[in-house]
């Protein structure tokens, strides 16, 4: 049977992500998306500028939805590479192409995923990646 995953372990995973957001120094939003692509949980830190609120459910919702981590799209849809305005697209919302949005699985099937939103790149993928192990952990 395949794992979902529960509102108690998407709370757990938002503490982890806004602990390793503050260690960081990056006030940031927080995204959980469930398989279905639904929100099921958010957290936008003080002083998080607004803009990381869409930004952080679209970088979930695209990890989620193409199955990978966000920023490996990124190359992709540049003008004249094989995937232009892949970006454009997504169905409920645009997708997101660049880092900090990771899927959650459950062996290999992806059952969710989560987005960082507020920091360089590099600080979106440590935040999202605590998130996931939170989440894959149980």
């Amino acid at each position: 049977m395949i794992k979902l995953i529960t509102h108690e372990a998407a709370l757990k995973a938002l503490e982890a992500g806004a602990a390793k957001a503050r260690e960081l120094g990056e006030p940031s939003s927080l995204a959980i998306v469930d398989a279905g692509g639904n929100l099921l949980a958010f957290l936008r830190a003080d002083d998080a500028a607004l803009s990381t609120v869409e930004i952080a459910q679209g970088k979930a919702y695209t990890a989620l939805a193409l199955r990978s981590p966000s920023g490996n799209w990124l190359e992709l849809v540049q003008p004249g590479a094989a995937l232009y305005g892949l970006d454009a697209l997504g169905g409920r919302r645009p997708f997101v192409v660049f880092g900090g949005g990771l899927p959650v699985r459950d062996g290999k099937t992806v059952i969710g995923g989560v987005g960082a939103s507020g920091g360089p790149v590099e600080a979106d993928i440590a935040i999202a990646e605590v998130m996931v192990a939170v989440l894959q952990a149980g």
